[in-house]
C-alpha cells in the first residue's frame, strides 16, 4: 500500500493550481455564445452610434424656430424607422416620424403627437418646442474609433447588446475549458439505468462534478463510469487526456489497495504537482499536469468531492478564462458558539447564514460528514475555519466563500432559505 507524501496545507495547494494553469487561447465566437465569458481584446466603436441623428419619439420633425404654442403645420412627408423621408421641411411643415427614424433635412426638433391635434394632413402644436427636442443625436452614444469594451470584461447581456450595435457578429475571447468528468468504481450505477444490486450505489460524484463545471461556465462532458478494472480504467482516462483541457476523476485517489487512478494516471504522463492536502472534507486528493491538460483527482465521498471541486477546480477554470479569482463572493461571518477544529488543517464547513445587526451569522447545517450530500443542499456558504487555529470562538469572524449569492440580498433578522 503506498502512504500520502508529505501533506500540504490548503493555500499551498491552491498556489500550485494557480502557478499550473495558463489562459486558454483566443478564439471568435458568436455574440449569443459569448454569454460570461472574458473579451480577450479590447473592442472599439465601428462607427458613431447612433450612426445619425434620429428621433426619440413618435411625432412630427419640425423647425423649432416656428413651433409656437396654437400654429397650425402642414405634414408634407414621413419618416418611419429605416426610411428616411424624401423632403425637407420648410416654414410652417412638419413631417410625420417615428422612433429611431431619421431626422428630415431642416427640422431641429421633433414634437410628441400627444402634444398636437393628432395625426392627420394638418396638426395644431399645443405646447412650444425647443430646439433639439426628443432629438437623439449621431455619436452621443459612442464615437467611432472609442474603446467601448476593455480587454478583460466580462461579457453580459449590456456588453452583448453594445458590441451587437456596432456590427459585431462574434468577440474574441478566451475559449471555454472542456472538461471531462468521470467516477471510478465497479460499485457505481448510473442513476437511471437499473435498481441497486447488493453492494452499489448510484453515481453522483460525476453528475454533481459536470454540473458544477458547467455552472462555472465550461464545456462539460461524462465518460460513463470507469470501472476499478485497470484496463478499462486506463483506457477511460487515456480518452479523457486526449479530449479536454481539464480531466477530473472522482475516488481511486487515496492510499487503499484498489485504489488505482492515481497510479494508472502517472502511467499515462501525468506529472504529479501534489497529493494529499490538509484539509476537511478532502485530504486525499491529487492534482497533476500532462502538458497543457490539469487532471484533478477528487476524493471518492460526494461531499469531499464537491467542495474540493468548489475550492480548487472552479479557481483553476475560471482562470482559464481570464475570470477574476474572487468569482464567488467572500464575506466575514461569526458563530454564536464556539466552533472546534482539529489543530493544522483547513476546515470548510457547511453552513446556513442570516444577516443581523451586527453581520452575517453562520450556523451549521448539521453533521459535517463527507457522505452526507443532503447537507449541501441546506448550505449558503463554506466557512473556512484554520487552520493556524483549533477553531474559532463564539463572535470571531472568518472568511466564508457564498454559495448561494441571492442570501446577500436578506434583510436583518430575516434569515434565508437554503
Amino acid at each position: 500500500m503506498q502512504l500520502f507524501e508529505k501533506l500540504i496545507d490548503h493555500d499551498e495547494a491552491l498556489r500550485r493550481v494557480q502557478e499550473n494553469i495558463d489562459r486558454l487561447p483566443v478564439e471568435a465566437v458568436p455574440l449569443e455564445a459569448a454569454q460570461g465569458l472574458v473579451l480577450a481584446e479590447d473592442l472599439e466603436a465601428r462607427f458613431d452610434s447612433p450612426p445619425f441623428d434620429n428621433s426619440a419619439v413618435d411625432g412630427y420633425a419640425l423647425r423649432s424656430a416656428d413651433a409656437a404654442k396654437g400654429r397650425v403645420f402642414q405634414v408634407v412627408d414621413e419618416a418611419p424607422a429605416g426610411r428616411p423621408a424624401e423632403k425637407s421641411v420648410g416654414p410652417g411643415e412638419a413631417i410625420k416620424i417615428f422612433t429611431g427614424g431619421v431626422i428630415p433635412g431642416g427640422a431641429d426638433a421633433v414634437v410628441m403627437v400627444e402634444n398636437t391635434s393628432g395625426w392627420g394632413k394638418e396638426f395644431e402644436l399645443k405646447k412650444s418646442v425647443t430646439p433639439g427636442q426628443n432629438v437623439r443625436l449621431s455619436g452621443e452614444d459612442v464615437r467611432r474609433g472609442e474603446v467601448i469594451l476593455d480587454a478583460g470584461t466580462k461579457i453580459g447581456p449590456s456588453e452583448i447588446a453594445l458590441a451587437a450595435t456596432q456590427g459585431y457578429g462574434r468577440l474574441p475571447v478566451h475559449r471555454r475549458p472542456k472538461v471531462v468528468v468521470l467516477s471510478t468504481g465497479t460499485e457505481l450505477v448510473t442513476p437511471g439505468e437499473r435498481d441497486l444490486l447488493p453492494g452499489e450505489i448510484y453515481d453522483s460524484n460525476s453528475f454533481a462534478t459536470l454540473a458544477q463545471a458547467r455552472e462555472a461556465g465550461a464545456e462539460g462532458r461524462r465518460i460513463s463510469a470507469a470501472s476499478d478494472d485497470a484496463d478499462t480504467l486506463r483506457d477511460s482516462i487515456r480518452e479523457a487526456l486526449d479530449s479536454a483541457d481539464v480531466v477530473v476523476t472522482s475516488g481511486g485517489v487515496s492510499v487503499g489497495e484498489k485504489d488505482l487512478v492515481k497510479g494508472t494516471m502517472t502511467d499515462l504522463g501525468v506529472e504529479q504537482v501534489f497529493w494529499g492536502v490538509k484539509f476537511k472534507p478532502g485530504k486525499p486528493m491529487f492534482f497533476g499536469k500532462r502538458k497543457d491538460v490539469a487532471v484533478f483527482g477528487l476524493p471518492g465521498n460526494p461531499v469531499s468531492a464537491m467542495v474540493c471541486f468548489e475550492l480548487f477546480v472552479r479557481p483553476a477554470l475560471m482562470a482559464m478564462m481570464g475570470l477574476p479569482d474572487g468569482d464567488r463572493p467572500r464575506i466575514q461571518v461569526y458563530f454564536d458558539e464556539d466552533v472546534g477544529n482539529r489543530f493544522g488543517r483547513m476546515h470548510a464547513m457547511r453552513v446556513s447564514l442570516e444577516k443581523t445587526e451586527r453581520g452575517w451569522r453562520a450556523k451549521s447545517v448539521g453533521a459535517q460528514g463527507s457522505g452526507l450530500v443532503s447537507s449541501l443542499t441546506r448550505a449558503d456558504a463554506l466557512a473556512l475555519i484554520g487552520p493556524e487555529s483549533e477553531g474559532v470562538l463564539a463572535g470571531e469572524t472568518v472568511e466564508a466563500i457564498v454559495l448561494r449569492e441571492g442570501v446577500l440580498r436578506a434583510k436583518p433578522g430575516a434569515g434565508t432559505e437554503s
